[in-house]
């Protein structure tokens, strides 16, 4: 899509994804709501592009009025032109992710197999999809129902936005304490699942042990990850995107630390991606993806710093050293919106649009220190009871 010429190119592939959609039979209704999801952002960046002037030899502008209000405005011509073959490739690349998702999740996961996924990161993905399938892991995922029940409650059973902000930080306050048992236990849950079901697939014995419990504990991780709604924890904050990586970034840095990989945050954020993916999360389709890799990068790269020489070091950390970690990491929890950025390359006024959003995931990424620490404490402990 980024490579084709204009957007009289990117409207007919376009148009062919919403062909394929209806054909595939995902619905009218489900159509509209995906591109009202888009509508905001997609707005901003074609108003960037067409009254901002981005060359002067090659910007044509044009004086228009509105109408009823008789304002009369500059448009860039030559730019609202571009800007809409970028927002064109945006809404086709999301409606291409719904519809190479349509069919078999794990037939699609398989297929990512053969060509060329690293055999760790087909065997975790297969692994989540099918305990996913088998319902055991009690609230796995958001599922394709897009929030159906939240809009089934109606306004009768909705919680007051002010119970939900008062919720969230009673919430944080009990996790803050050390009340991780929930956690933990439901990690423990998932890998020891994770682990039965690679055991059964892997009769061959190709996987060494301590590379498929690597695989497990990814597979417990993303499990968990996806479960978290069913934790209850924290209570959602609609005005508040970003809110989830109060509990997810330290799920990340417990990957990192209970694999043996270098890379095993960067694997786990990966499968979290692709089956959250292949499960229709999120409203930007496959670039959704980046949202849940770019922090496990972070936590790898950065991780090594915080063990130091002496891997008992990481359980002396305190809630400031983590909160700082988590403030970094949650600059790859912003990641999506940013891709997509660059991606278009839109003027530098769309960047600056992004600033809120950027301020509000890294408030959650320091506040993810305070679960971070009682956290990592837990599991260090529960790891050395189990070694004596």
């Amino acid at each position: 899509m980024f490579f084709l010429p204009g957007w009289q190119w990117c409207a007919a592939v376009g148009a062919l994804q919403v062909v394929l959609w209806l054909w595939l039979g995902l619905g009218v209704g489900p159509l509209v709501r995906q591109l009202r999801k888009l509508i905001l952002l997609l707005s901003v960046i074609w108003l960037a592009y067409a009254f901002l002037g981005e060359d002067p030899e090659q910007d044509r502008w044009q004086t228009i009025t509105l109408p009823l209000v008789g304002w009369h405005l500059d448009m860039n011509v030559t730019g609202a032109f571009e800007g809409l073959a970028m927002i064109l490739r945006i809404a086709t690349v999301v409606l291409a992710s719904h519809v190479a998702r349509a069919g078999d999740a794990r037939a699609l996961a398989a297929g990512l197999g053969r060509l060329g996924l690293p055999r760790s990161a087909a065997l975790a993905i297969d692994a989540v999809l099918a305990l996913l399938g088998d319902g055991g892991g009690r609230g796995g995922g958001g599922g394709r129902g897009g929030g159906g029940g939240r809009h089934r409650r109606g306004a009768e059973g909705e919680e007051p936005r002010e119970g939900r902000v008062a919720g969230f930080w009673a919430g944080l306050k009990r996790l803050a304490r050390g009340d991780v048992a929930l956690i933990v236990e439901r990690l423990d849950r998932q890998v020891a699942r994770a682990e039965q079901h690679i055991a059964s697939v892997e009769g061959d014995k190709k996987t060494s042990p301590p590379v498929a419990r690597d695989i497990a504990v990814v597979a417990g991780m993303a499990l968990t990850m996806l479960g978290i709604k069913a934790l209850k924890l924290l209570p959602g904050i609609p005005f508040a995107p970003g809110h989830k990586g109060v509990v997810l970034i330290p799920l990340y840095i417990v990957a990192g630390l209970m694999t043996r990989s270098r890379a095993g945050a960067t694997l786990t954020g990966f499968t979290m991606g692709v089956v959250a993916f292949l499960m229709g999360d999120g409203r930007y389709g496959i670039f959704e993806i980046a949202k849940h890799i770019a922090p496990g990068v972070l936590v790898d790269l950065l991780l090594p710093l915080m063990r130091g020489r002496d891997p008992a070091v990481q359980k002396k950390r305190g809630v400031l050293a983590w909160s700082l970690f988590g403030l970094v990491v949650a600059l790859g929890r912003f990641a999506t919106v940013t891709l997509i950025a660059f991606a278009v390359q839109p003027p530098s006024l769309v960047y600056a649009l992004l600033l809120p959003g950027f301020i509000v995931h890294a408030v959650f990424g320091a506040l993810s220190g305070m679960v971070t620490t009682p956290l990592v404490r837990a599991i260090a402990d529960r790891e050395r009871r189990t070694k004596t």
